[in-house]
């Protein structure tokens, strides 16, 4: 199964890249979890997470954004995290500031590359196999890190 799921998923990548080389749209979605991944990797300090890890966490907490927002539903997010830790990925992301988790995960987001005009842009999901770029409000974001991060990561 595990090598079904990685021969599918080059393919789905390679018809991406293949239909947006200039990365202008349609390819924003194999971002997917990167936002937060990003702010992992980065406030952990870059090694001590697997880039994978990073991004199942990611995939988790953009999972849970989408929720909030109205996207999908809960069942849709249980899913999603179920496979992610079959997989041996973590499906909590680390404190990254014991006084501010929610800040920090902001603040590097924000110096992303993916960040424009200090606005975070969180590659969502609607629907299986449907994602897209939107903005969200840093206090529902903050109430998304604060559920899905834990010390003991």
């Amino acid at each position: 199964a595990l090598s079904y799921a990685i021969e599918k998923s080059c393919e789905i990548k390679a018809y991406v890249v293949g239909q947006d080389e200039k990365e202008s749209g349609l390819r924003a979605i194999l971002n997917f979890g990167h936002t937060f991944g990003h702010a992992i990797e980065a406030g952990m300090g870059y090694g001590q997470w697997l880039h994978g890890e990073a991004v199942g966490a990611g995939m988790v907490m953009a999972a849970h954004l989408s929720k909030e927002l109205g996207f999908i539903d809960q069942d849709y997010v249980n899913r999603l995290v179920h496979l992610i830790e079959k997989a041996g990925l973590p499906i909590v992301g680390p404190v990254l500031d014991a006084q501010d988790n929610a800040g920090r995960y902001l603040e590097l987001m924000r110096s992303d590359k993916k960040s424009e005009a200090g606005e975070i842009r969180f590659v969502l999901i609607s629907d299986k196999g449907t994602a897209f770029m939107q903005p969200a409000p840093d206090e529902l974001v903050k109430k998304v890190i604060d559920r899905c991060c834990h010390a003991s990561q």
